[in-house]
């Protein structure tokens, strides 16, 4: 049975706030952290069973991907009472949920989506060995247009706590508008349809892009929908993602009659409209659904995702790659480059499921850089960084035998301490070069070296003579721990 009574109590507030919480700090200042965050925890804890709990300042950016939004972000403690609430309420609806609701749910997401549709196709066309049709709908301005009212009386009708009920009915009519701080550009405000923004929904009208219980609160709406078509329509082949949704038919007339019924229920008991741009097409042409061309037996990358990709690894590779007299220079912004792995992985994982290995090899071949700084390990289909020494390598021999290994064909100067130093016996060719003498016998092993002063004039040597170099240096006050050295650049002759 559904939990019936909102767990108020300190336990499950430190739940909810580990699960909000994304931020990452270091071991000095992390139990100072926890300190003042249980204590705000424990203030939070007091204003909701009294019930003197007030939303706080939400934060009003917008997001221009895929196309501009307004997004509200909720304050920290705020964010806290959603994933209570949401997780309360969750109890209650998702035994009510059909199963072909695929968005914001666990075990659902978009390549579940993907999946299933593509198990419709195959049912409804038998294998491909007749016709089918699919029609394919969206709510027109959905997030702007829910009815609060209508939200919460469906809320309402199936939470049986008083405390829940209330708190229910605070973040369903709360008004984010009213008490918000602007970040980002703001001539985007200027920019925005005034139909997409909360600042000109009509009373009671709309839910905010950006929070956890709105995404939920959609779902809630919508599933009326979902019963309606399942249930009354008796559609057997129909699936949703938030506000975008397909069915799929044998019958092209069925489907237009359903179209028509979809629209008066909307109108009459969601206070909905459907988007103008309705989709009515064979099967055989694909459905275009959830970043995928949706097809029978395979699947295709969206254009559109492609070509954001690229547009992205286009501006990476201008803040990372500079050629200058021949000289190509590869930088390695450790930051810079985690939000490129990021990126990167993402649209990897989306490529994934996809018939998509030729669009990977075109995407690395056009841009040859990526494999400066990774490589994509088959074995474990994870990109991997090449600047990152892997845990366990403490010693100095076995860091620069990493790199070397990572950067073959390059000239490694190695920073220890104030010195480059070169550990293979290979190297007696590069100090041929640079003019350097054997050092004696060390503890380290190091055969060649010279000091860190005189790194520009040996740079310009080896790459005028045409030898790739990439220059390893060792962060200021740092051992010679695998953390404090990486690559700071690579040069190469173009």
């Amino acid at each position: 049975m559904p939990q019936t009574k909102l767990d108020l109590s300190f336990a499950n507030l430190y739940q909810q706030y580990r699960r909000c919480r994304s931020n990452k700090r270091n071991t000095v200042n992390a139990l100072r952290f926890e300190a003042e965050q249980e204590k705000q925890l424990i203030q939070l804890q007091q204003e909701l069973e009294s019930r003197t709990y007030r939303p706080g300042r939400s934060v009003c950016f917008f997001a221009t991907r895929p196309k501009l939004r307004e997004i509200f972000a909720a304050d920290f403690r705020d964010r806290v009472v959603h994933h209570l609430l949401v997780d309360y309420l969750e109890r209650i609806w998702e035994p009510l949920f059909i199963h072909d609701s695929y968005a914001c749910r666990k075990n659902r997401g978009v390549q579940a989506g993907v999946k299933r549709l593509q198990t419709f196709l195959r049912q409804v066309t038998i294998n491909g060995t007749r016709p089918a049709w699919y029609l394919q709908l969206d709510i027109r301005n959905y997030f702007m247009r829910i009815d609060k009212r209508i939200l919460f009386e469906l809320l309402a009708k199936r939470i049986k706590d008083d405390t829940a009920l209330w708190l229910t009915r605070m973040l369903v009519f709360h008004d984010c508008t009213q008490n918000y701080q602007l970040k980002g550009n703001p001539a985007l405000v200027q920019a925005i349809a005034p139909h997409k923004t909360l600042f000109n929904a009509a009373p009671d009208k709309g839910l905010p892009i950006g929070n956890l219980n709105s995404q939920f609160f959609a779902n809630v709406y919508l599933n009326e929908l979902d019963q309606f078509v399942k249930h009354t329509l008796k559609c057997r082949h129909y699936l949703r993602y938030c506000d975008d949704f397909v069915l799929v038919s044998h019958d092209h007339d069925q489907l237009r009659e359903w179209q028509q019924k979809i629209e008066r229920f909307l109108h009459d008991c969601l206070s909905l409209e459907l988007n103008p741009k309705q989709r009515l097409q064979p099967v055989s042409n694909g459905i275009d659904f959830l970043g995928y061309i949706v097809r029978r037996d395979y699947l295709l990358v969206r254009r559109r995702v492609i070509n954001h990709l690229r547009e992205k690894l286009h501006a990476y590779e201008k803040q990372l790659v500079t050629v200058n007299n021949g000289v190509c220079c590869y930088r390695y912004d450790e930051s810079l480059l985690d939000e490129l792995h990021a990126t990167l992985s993402s649209y990897l994982g989306h490529f994934k499921l996809a018939n998509s290995w030729r669009l990977q090899q075109a995407i690395w071949r056009e841009f040859y850089f990526i494999s400066n700084y990774f490589e994509w390990d088959s074995s474990s289909r994870k990109l991997l960084r090449k600047y990152k020494v892997p845990k366990g390598f403490g010693r100095v021999r076995q860091q620069y035998y990493w790199f070397r290994w990572r950067f073959s064909g390059d000239v490694l100067l190695f920073r220890v301490g104030r010195f480059y130093e070169f550990y293979h016996s290979g190297d007696r060719d590069v100090a041929r070069v640079l003019g350097l003498r054997q050092m004696r016998a060390n503890q380290r092993g190091a055969k060649y070296g010279f000091p860190a002063a005189h790194r520009s004039r040996y740079l310009v040597q080896l790459v005028n003579a045409g030898i790739s170099v990439c220059v390893i240096e060792q962060a200021e006050n740092a051992s010679s721990s695998v953390a404090g050295r990486m690559p700071y650049k690579r040069l190469m002759a173009v």
